[in-house]
């Protein structure tokens, strides 16, 4: 077999061999949790937070309003019970009873706003813990989609890296570094393949019909005079 033809044969597997690396990083990448899961639970987390706070809040309202019930009923029956009878007492526990009033109004409206803040929060919270069960369940079929690729293809990849090493030791040496070299600067294709209207199959370009004699009469390696690609044809 033509020196050349030992080279074409081993871009064609080297370009396998690269796809399946590439394809395999790319799901070592999806296997990673993704974006949209990690906000989701920042989102979750957030909200959860945003409910704890508000019961906090509301167990203080409770509190206080309790608080404030005890001390109208206390300074009420007083102010009622007929053992206050000094004008000045009477007056300054009439003021009392109307501050302790104010102060209970004053916490049942603080009280409502807050059970109003923490039902809606709860509903976000809802809300953001179906989103990201919904992500989780989403990811984990996505992994075993992604973890069944990837065991078919590291075994392909093993299949395909004994069918390099025996395409380079078939390879001529001489010529390796020359390959491995132009396979670097051409994206991985190193060899193209003159077409039967003389064209490279990369660039589709014409070859000269000196380059096309030589290519096909000879062992001499050529070269597209366009895109530097080592040329085969039959």
């Amino acid at each position: 077999m033509r020196p050349v033809a030992r080279l074409s044969e081993l871009n064609d597997i080297d370009l396998v061999v690269d796809s399946i690396k590439a394809r395999l990083a790319e799901i070592a990448e999806g296997l990673k949790e993704p974006a949209a899961l990690r906000s989701a639970r920042t989102a979750l987390a957030g909200v959860e937070a945003e409910v704890a706070a508000l019961r906090v809040r509301q167990q203080d309202c409770e509190l206080r309003q309790k608080t404030a019930d005890e001390k109208l009923a206390h300074n009420e029956k007083r102010l009622y019970g007929g053992q206050v009878h000094i004008p000045k007492e009477l007056q300054d526990l009439q003021a009392e009873v109307g501050q302790s009033r104010r102060q209970r109004s004053q916490a049942e409206d603080e009280l409502l706003e807050t059970m109003v803040a923490a039902e809606a929060a709860e509903e976000k919270r809802a809300a953001a813990q179906k989103t990201l069960d919904a992500l989780v369940a989403e990811w984990a079929t996505r992994q075993v989609e992604l973890r069944t690729g990837q065991a078919k293809l590291k075994k392909r990849l093993e299949t395909e890296l004994a069918r390099q090493a025996a395409a380079r030791a078939r390879a001529p040496s001489q010529l390796l570094l020359m390959y491995d070299t132009l396979r670097v600067r051409k994206n991985g294709r190193a060899v193209a393949t003159l077409l039967d209207n003389e064209v490279c199959s990369e660039c589709k370009v014409a070859v000269s019909p000196t380059k096309a004699f030589a290519l096909r009469d000879g062992d001499e390696l050529v070269y597209c005079e366009n895109c530097g690609r080592l040329l085969f044809g039959e």
